[in-house]
């Protein structure tokens, strides 16, 4: 078989993420990964074995069809022609119909890219960049992407995977004019293989392809976990997927080859319609988070400072606690995961999130916000748990102020990490947690933003920062 759709179909097909997309969970069942959005859902294995009999892909496209009604999400199944397995008739006899048009597989080497000669350049007039924050064409953007495709994966997808975090494993080209955006295109490294996929593009630009060849040479320290960067492998391959057409001619022009043929099979299960919304949003550049940043500073007069005690005027509704266990030297500057059960902040976790539960509105989203990192925007009836995404974020984070919020700001927490204080606010909130929270944490700091005479705060003398 050709070496390089060997190494597509055991890197890529099989891969198994090191970070599931922001907002998804993903599970394996026998041969196949289910990815699981919330609003939808895909499938995706290596080839069946040869000795894979009718019944048993049929027994399997039910097992995955019973897991994806399970959640109401309509989900697609990929297959492509060269499998010795072919799934399309169990597919179809399951219920399951085509969905646009087949698509051409395209492969190539990096070296074999003919992206040195100036073949590739803009036409004269026109400028390649690269997508960053505050893009002044956001909306341009967006209506020059949806009046095109169709593509492998669509462009506001691929965004919302990665967080809109417009780095590290994801690029989006730009080919503008002086007034008018002309073309956009997008393409994301897979995880830890040796692959950059060419995810989409609005035309047969293929002057967005030098730019990617650099990335692509130089993307080794991506974002691939939950700890800091770490090295990835060289990446040594591009692909992509194309109908018929310009698109396609243009990328085998210039050194892709045409190794197999992919068509999408989509079913939606019977029964409620499935989430318009992932559980779980990054937040970055997004306007509403940082709206509600500057809501928070002004109600509750936020002055962040190393010395400063406390960085926020307290409100009536509050009752403040002094955590002592995250300066554990194990667990130093980072999420406090992976705590043993009966660790105090897991326990003080467990009793914040079961408190905000209880009394957020039915559809309501809470907010997790830090002062340096990203935020989230969630709904706390579906995440944590089996089967679910990561609550994100956490009551408490060394080295970082964290606060989870409600967008009217009735209710939340808020971490002081150096003075290591939880402040709890809203009076439905604390009704529901101060009980247990006092009896993990002990006694109380504060009432009201009051010392209660048990734990005393003193000001510093200089300046909050």
């Amino acid at each position: 078989m050709d070496a390089l759709l060997t190494a597509y179909d055991e890197q890529v097909r099989g891969h198994v993420s090191e970070r599931a997309p922001i907002g998804a969970v993903v599970e394996r069942d026998g041969p196949v990964l289910r990815t699981h959005y919330g609003t939808h859902g895909t499938v995706r294995h290596t080839p069946l074995p040869a000795t894979t009999t009718p019944t048993e892909v049929a027994e399997l496209v039910r097992r995955v069809q019973s897991a994806f009604a399970a959640r109401c999400e309509p989900f697609e199944w990929r297959a492509y022609s060269h499998d010795p397995v072919a799934v399309d008739e169990p597919l179809r006899a399951a219920g399951f119909t085509a969905t646009g048009p087949e698509r051409t597989l395209l492969l190539a080497d990096l070296a074999d890219v003919t992206a040195g000669t100036g073949a590739l350049a803009p036409p004269k007039g026109l400028r390649v960049r690269r997508l960053s924050y505050g893009y002044h064409r956001e909306r341009e953007l967006d209506r020059l992407v949806e009046a095109s495709g169709p593509y492998a994966r669509g462009l506001a997808d691929v965004r919302e995977d990665h967080g809109n975090l417009l780095s590290w494993a994801l690029n989006v080209q730009l080919l503008e004019a002086d007034t008018r955006l002309v073309g956009v295109g997008w393409a994301e490294a897979v995880g830890s293989t040796e692959f950059v996929a060419v995810r989409g593009m609005t035309g047969p630009h293929t002057e967005f392809l030098p730019d990617w060849l650099r990335w692509a040479r130089n993307s080794h320290a991506l974002h691939l976990g939950s700890g800091p960067p770490r090295e990835a492998p060289d990446r040594r391959y591009l692909m992509a997927e194309a109908p018929d057409g310009p698109i396609r001619d243009a990328l085998l022009a210039v050194g892709f080859r045409a190794v197999s043929t992919v068509r999408s099979y989509a079913w939606t299960p019977a029964g409620p319609p499935p989430a318009v919304t992932r559980p779980v949003s990054m937040l970055i550049g997004d306007r509403d988070h940082d709206a509600l940043c500057e809501e928070f500073k002004a109600r509750f007069t936020f002055k962040p400072s190393y010395t400063y005690y406390p960085a926020i005027q307290e409100p009536p509704d509050s009752v403040t606690w002094h955590v002592g266990d995250v300066t554990d030297t194990r667990h130093a500057y980072r999420l406090m995961r992976n705590l043993p059960d009966d660790h105090r902040v897991a326990r003080l976790q467990k009793a914040v999130e079961r408190g905000l539960r209880a009394c957020v509105r039915p559809g309501e989203q809470l907010y997790s916000v830090s002062w340096w990192h990203q935020g989230y925007r969630f709904d706390p009836a579906r995440v944590g748990g089996s089967g679910r995404p990561t609550w994100p974020g956490a009551a408490c984070w060394e080295g970082e102020y964290y606060k989870l919020l409600s967008r009217d700001l009735r209710m939340g927490t808020f971490w002081h990490p150096w003075e290591e204080s939880l402040c709890v606010f809203g009076a439905e909130l604390l009704a529901e947690v101060e009980h247990d929270l006092t009896a993990i944490l002990g006694t109380v700091m504060r009432r009201g933003g009051r010392n209660t005479g048990n734990v005393w705060t003193f000001e510093s003398r200089s300046d909050p920062v």
